[in-house]
């Protein structure tokens, strides 16, 4: 699965997101973008890029605990689990 590099996380784990600027204004730049370069499934993509970040930092601020992790986003511990293999996170 390639996420958009426009959207993907370049910042280090431990960058606070203040640091990395406005992220709403930057997903829709990103998507004004996708939209004039003729781009499908933008939506999909989006969300699994989303989905992908907040699952990472999650378990990096909980030290890898993936109950914790779960909880911390509103999961319960099987999606957690079937999202980091739909996602490909070990």
């Amino acid at each position: 699965m390639t996420y958009p590099p426009e959207i993907h996380n370049t910042a280090s784990v431990d960058t606070p997101i203040t640091e990395q600027g406005d992220w709403p204004e930057l997903l829709a730049s990103w998507t004004d973008k996708q939209l004039r370069d003729g781009r499908q499934n933008i939506l999909n993509d989006a969300i699994l890029t989303f989905e992908k970040i907040m699952l990472e930092r999650a378990l990096h601020h909980t030290h890898g605990h993936k109950q914790d992790a779960a909880k911390r986003l509103g999961w319960g511990r099987n999606t957690l689990t079937r999202k980091l293999k739909e996602l490909g996170i070990n």
